[in-house]
């Protein structure tokens, strides 16, 4: 009887601990499957982040992680800090410029 209220203690308390959270993202200034790749391999590197798909059509993705490592915000700042926008954050300028010409959107005449 006490493994068995130790393991179901053990059970609760694991399963408690990860807070997995599933977000949408607008990612509308990816222009190329590098852009994708970009996106999907800086996220992969965070902490906290299980999984990360992005559908360069649509220009958006989707991440999975565990809110009590990693918090949205934190997820949006990388992708910004790569040189691109997500959702209502704009891209840091300094990265942007720095992108392959294939990812920079085309200048409006």
């Amino acid at each position: 009887m006490k493994k068995l209220i130790i393991s179901l203690f053990s059970v609760l308390c694991i399963s408690c601990s990860y807070d997995k959270r599933t977000t949408d993202l607008v990612l509308d200034s990816m222009q190329c499957l590098m852009c994708a790749v970009n996106v999907e391999k800086s996220l992969l590197n965070l902490n906290g982040v299980k999984k990360v798909t992005v559908d360069l059509k649509n220009k958006s993705g989707q991440v999975i992680y565990n809110a009590s490592v990693i918090d949205l915000s934190s997820i949006e700042n990388k992708i910004s800090s790569i040189g691109y926008s997500v959702n209502d954050k704009s891209a840091n300028q300094e990265a942007y410029e720095k992108l392959e010409i294939c990812c920079k959107k085309p200048k409006e005449n």
